[in-house]
């Protein structure tokens, strides 16, 4: 798992410089265009489209993957996904339109949008550069979290007859608690629900949920979790099997 993760944050690393590499360019670009005429301004649209196309992908196909095994760590993850995340378009975006503003020599209140999308593409840089998405299932319980929050959630906060399910189109999953004050998080976390953002996972939503509510229900299993022989039981017991 451990490895799994460093290699997505590499990658993820290597794409936080070329997001904001291509960002300050073409804002750049897209400044110089601003000042002439013909099919040159067409520039200043193209990062709007890219970034409407990539957040549509936060409500688009699921994963699809299985829960992954580590012995050593004694977890069944989900790695995040490898492919573009919205996240990185979202931070092009943002360096963007803040070389733009900076760029085009508007007049008048020019500076108040790039000092507002300015530190928000670096508070974005920092923690794209920190945390990737992942969740983790142990026998201590369920850990998750993306670059805005990390979640710990013990298998004893959980309610094990109420289902919090998946919804395929909104990207989280609501975990089941019943004792809040057991629950750790950090970052932007909601006061009300606990979630865990399932749109950037290699993982089934649906197997996922599956298997928390299975070992929210039946803790007798709970210390086999990351054993070959405890995820082929489990598979069997969500295929249906019993």
């Amino acid at each position: 798992m451990r490895e799994t993760i460093v290699r997505a944050l590499r990658r993820q690393r290597v794409a936080v410089a070329v997001a904001l590499a291509a960002g300050v360019l073409w804002g750049v670009a897209a400044g110089w265009a601003r000042r002439t005429d013909g099919p040159a301004a067409l520039l200043t649209l193209l990062p709007l489209v890219a970034l409407l196309l990539s957040l549509m992908r936060v409500f688009g196909r699921p994963g699809a993957a299985e829960l992954r095994v580590d012995e050593r760590e004694q977890a069944f993850f989900g790695p995040p996904k490898g492919r573009v995340s919205y996240r990185w378009v979202l931070l092009a975006f943002l360096a963007y339109t803040t070389t733009y503003q900076l760029s085009s020599g508007q007049d008048g209140m020019w500076w108040l949008y790039p000092s507002i999308t300015g530190p928000f593409a670096v508070l974005l840089s920092v923690a794209l550069w920190r945390r990737v998405p992942t969740v983790a299932l142990t026998p201590a319980g369920i850990t998750a979290g993306d670059p805005l929050r990390h979640t710990s959630v013990p298998w004893e906060a959980l309610d094990p007859a109420a289902a919090g399910g998946p919804s395929r189109q909104s990207g989280f999953q609501r975990l089941p608690v019943r004792s809040r004050d057991l629950v750790r998080q950090r970052g932007l976390a909601s006061r009300r629900h606990v979630v865990v953002e399932t749109g950037e996972l290699d993982v089934a939503p649906e197997l996922l949920a599956g298997a928390i509510q299975h070992y929210a229900a039946y803790p007798e299993h709970r210390a086999a979790i990351g054993t070959p022989e405890e995820h082929a039981r489990l598979r069997h017991v969500l295929a249906g099997g019993g």
